[in-house]
C-alpha cells in the first residue's frame, strides 16, 4: 500500500551480518554478471534513492539514509558503490554493505558520464536498473546528452524476477519483521483508551517497534466515522468507548518490509464493525488459500471481489489493492497494475489485504506471507 515515506531514515540502521551474511550478496553479483555475460552487456548501473532502493539493496545492502545511490556493475570485476555524502561518511556507510570501494557522488549527471567516460564504456552495451523509477528525468536527459553513443537497455526485468524469489536470509529478516509488527501492535488493546488521541496511541506503537530494532514504521489509520470513508495519516482525534479503529502498520527491519492490518475496538468489546470485519478476514482467507505457485496477482485480485460480493465495497477495496509483492520494498513487484498477470513463483512474498468502508464504519484484515512449496507461510 502506498504511503508516506520519511524524508530521513531514523531507525536502527544497522548490518546483522548473521541474519544476512555477506556471501549472499557476492552469490547474487555472481548471478548478475552471468546474466550481463549471456545479454551481452559491459556493465549495469543500478540507482536507487531513500524512498525506494531496494534494487540497490539487494545487491550491495546499502540503505540510502537521504538523497540518492548508485551501484557500477562491471561484467568482470568487483562493483563501485556511488553515494550522496561527505568523504567523513564513507567509513560509516561501509559497516552497511560488502561492497569494498565506496565513492562519493557529485552531481549524479556529471559522475556518471565521467563514470561512464573513465571504464573506457563510452560506446558500450550498459543494462539500468532504477532508473526509470528513480532518477529525475532532467538528470537521465543529461546523462543520455552526455553519452550519445552508449547502448543503454533496461534490465530492471532480469532484476525483479531474481528479487521476487526470496532465499533463506531474505525469509529470515522478513520474518523479523513480521515479528516487530506483531509485538508493537500487541500494546493496542491498551494504548486505545478513552480520551486519547490517535497520535499519542500511534507514537506508542511505533515507538515500540523503534525500540525493538526497525528502521522505518508506515502507518495509514482511521477511527470513529472515519472508518467509513478512508484509511489516512494520523491525526489528532480524540477516541471514544466503542470506536472502531482500523490499522495498516508497516515495519522495516534490516531492510526488509512487513506489514498487517488490524480492526480494533476502543475499550475492546464488539461494535458497529463486526459484520464488517468479518467480511475482511473472509476475504483474507479466500486469497491465502488462492495463493499458490503459478496464481497471478489477478487471480487474487478476482477470488478477493467474488468473496467481497457487494459492488460498492468490492470497488472501495479495489482502490487499496489487495495483493502485491513485498520484500526489501513495501510495494514491489509482482505489483498490482503493471506485473498483475505474472505468475507467482515458490518464494515469493506478498502483502494481502482486504480494506472495507460501508454503512458509517469500516475493517481492514491483511497480512504478510510467503508462498511456499509445501504452502502457505503468515509472516504476520
Amino acid at each position: 500500500m502506498r504511503t508516506l515515506h520519511s524524508i530521513l531514515k531514523h531507525g536502527g540502521l544497522f548490518w546483522d551480518r548473521e541474519l544476512l551474511p555477506p556471501e549472499n550478496y557476492t552469490a547474487r553479483y555472481g548471478r548478475i554478471q552471468e546474466t550481463m555475460r549471456a545479454s551481452g552487456d559491459d556493465a549495469w548501473l543500478v540507482f536507487g534513492d531513500v524512498a525506494r532502493y531496494g534494487n540497490l539493496t539487494y545487491l550491495t545492502n546499502f540503505l540510502p539514509r537521504v538523497r540518492s545511490a548508485m551501484a557500477y556493475l562491471p561484467r568482470e570485476g568487483a562493483p563501485v558503490l556511488y553515494a550522496s555524502i561527505g568523504l567523513r561518511d564513507i567509513p560509516a556507510a561501509k559497516t552497511l554493505t560488502w561492497v569494498d570501494e565506496i565513492r562519493v557522488f557529485g552531481r549524479v549527471p556529471a559522475s556518471v558520464a565521467q563514470l561512464i567516460t573513465d571504464e573506457g564504456l563510452a560506446k558500450g552495451r550498459i543494462g539500468l536498473v532504477g532508473f526509470d523509477e528513480t532518477m529525475p528525468v532532467a538528470d537521465w536527459d543529461a546523462v543520455a546528452a552526455a553519452l550519445p553513443d552508449v547502448d543503454w537497455q533496461v534490465r530492471s526485468g532480469a532484476l525483479d524476477e531474481l528479487r521476487a524469489r526470496k532465499d533463506t536470509s531474505e525469509i529470515a529478516a522478513m520474518r523479523a519483521a513480521g515479528r516487530t509488527a506483531l509485538t508493537a501492535l500487541e500494546g493496542a488493546n491498551e494504548a486505545l483508551e478513552p480520551g486519547t488521541t490517535m497520535r499519542q496511541v500511534f507514537a506508542r506503537l511505533e515507538g515500540a517497534a523503534r525500540g525493538l530494532g526497525a528502521e522505518d514504521v508506515r502507518i495509514l489509520a482511521a477511527s470513529g466515522p472515519q472508518t467509513g470513508i478512508a484509511l489516512g495519516p494520523i491525526d489528532d482525534r480524540v477516541l471514544e468507548a466503542g470506536d472502531p479503529v482500523m490499522v495498516h502498520f508497516a515495519v522495516e527491519r534490516q531492510r526488509y518490509w512487513a506489514e498487517v492490518g488490524k480492526t480494533f475496538t476502543v475499550g475492546g468489546a464488539g461494535g458497529a464493525a463486526d459484520g464488517l470485519q468479518g467480511r475482511a478476514q473472509s476475504v483474507l482467507a479466500a486469497m491465502e488459500d488462492a495463493a499458490t505457485p503459478g496464481a497471478s496477482i489477478a487471480d487474487l485480485a478476482a477470488v478477493a471481489r467474488a468473496a467481497i460480493g457487494d459492488g460498492s465495497l468490492a470497488e472501495g477495496a479495489a482502490s487499496y489493492g489487495f495483493a502485491h509483492g513485498i520484500g526489501l520494498d513495501a510495494e514491489e513487484y509482482p505489483l498490482i497494475a503493471s506485473h498483475d498477470d505474472a505468475a507467482l513463483a515458490p518464494g515469493a512474498a506478498l502483502a494481502l489485504r482486504a480494506v472495507l468502508h460501508g454503512e458509517g464504519t469500516g475493517a481492514i484484515a491483511g497480512r504478510t506471507v510467503l508462498i511456499g512449496d509445501d504452502g502457505l507461510e503468515r509472516l504476520t
